[in-house]
């Protein structure tokens, strides 16, 4: 369904993810679900945890990112943002599918640190089991032991109350975090986010995974494929991490909804409800090329 006048007149729950694999749980989950496309994002609209929510799936990388959630924001009111994902972890005792509710985002490539809403912050660790921790959104994908050890480092060095100990930090890795946290604090909007852990410190990925991004920082799914032709055993760990990606995405959406549940009962409002328009879209917010045209809005009667 494309987008055709308001999204809504009143503020949603925004949860973006940055890949359909992250998403596919969360999407089904859903009641009342509705398709609708913008330039950079596919959206579903409907209901989630009691809350009216649209979900967001950007692309991965911090270009797609920042593009998918900026007009996501300009193309209706939202509440609050919700990020899930999966991550890399970094500290040493998170096991694979280990939830982390994520308080802080750290932009390796300037140093930004980005808070996140308290509120949001508590339902989202209730939610997690208690895992409260820091993302770091690097670079370049984490594919050894090694450069792993290096961003632990670096989220050990920000995290100014943990004495220094990374046995007291509970540490991911991803590319986008820092990202959508930057576009959210950029307009006042409360979000937190979520992660769901698909590699452990212990583990390497394949190196063709970086050999195959873009400028962007998008894994060209079809350079990967080219990339097995000449190194076949890529394959095996590709699809065994492709295997703990999906499920993570389970995690995800349980994580995701005991949030939303969790805000519903206790009745925390941790909401600034932003309507930004297009025009008030930076066009190096959106991208370093062209900034897109604005998005058209969807119908209220779409959710």
């Amino acid at each position: 369904m494309t987008a055709k006048g308001p999204l809504t007149d009143d503020p949603l729950t925004g949860i973006v993810a940055a890949m359909e694999e992250e998403a596919v749980d969360l999407r089904a989950r859903i009641v009342g679900a509705r398709a609708a496309s913008l330039r950079s994002a596919r959206i579903t609209l409907g209901r989630l945890g009691g809350a009216r929510v649209a979900l967001a799936v950007t692309g991965d990388g911090e270009r797609n990112a920042r593009r998918g959630l900026v007009e996501l924001l300009a193309s209706a009111p939202m509440s609050r943002i919700i990020v899930a994902g999966v991550a890399g972890a970094l500290s040493p005792t998170l096991e694979a599918g280990a939830l982390v509710a994520v308080g802080r985002a750290i932009n390796e490539s300037d140093g930004s640190v980005y808070a996140a809403d308290p509120e949001l912050l508590d339902a989202a660790t209730r939610a997690c089991g208690g895992h409260r921790g820091v993302a770091v959104t690097a670079t370049r994908i984490a594919d050894t032991v090694a450069e792993k050890q290096r961003l632990l480092a670096l989220a050990v060095a920000a995290e100014t109350g943990a004495d220094h100990d990374p046995s007291r930090i509970w540490a991911v890795v991803d590319l986008e975090s820092a990202a959508f946290a930057a576009a959210a604090t950029r307009t006042g909007l409360p979000w937190v986010a979520v992660r769901a852990v698909s590699d452990t410190a212990a583990d390497s990925v394949p190196a063709l995974l970086n050999r195959s991004r873009d400028d962007g920082g998008a894994v060209r799914r079809a350079s990967v494929l080219r990339g097995l032709l000449t190194n076949p055993t890529a394959l095996r760990p590709l699809l065994e991490l492709r295997g703990r990606v999906r499920a993570c995405a389970g995690r995800l959406a349980d994580a995701v909804e005991m949030t939303l549940l969790g805000l519903q009962s206790t009745g925390a409002v941790s909401v600034r409800s932003t309507d930004v328009p297009a025009t008030d879209v930076s066009p190096t917010d959106v991208s370093r090329d062209a900034e897109p045209p604005g998005p058209r809005r969807m119908a209220r009667s779409e959710i």
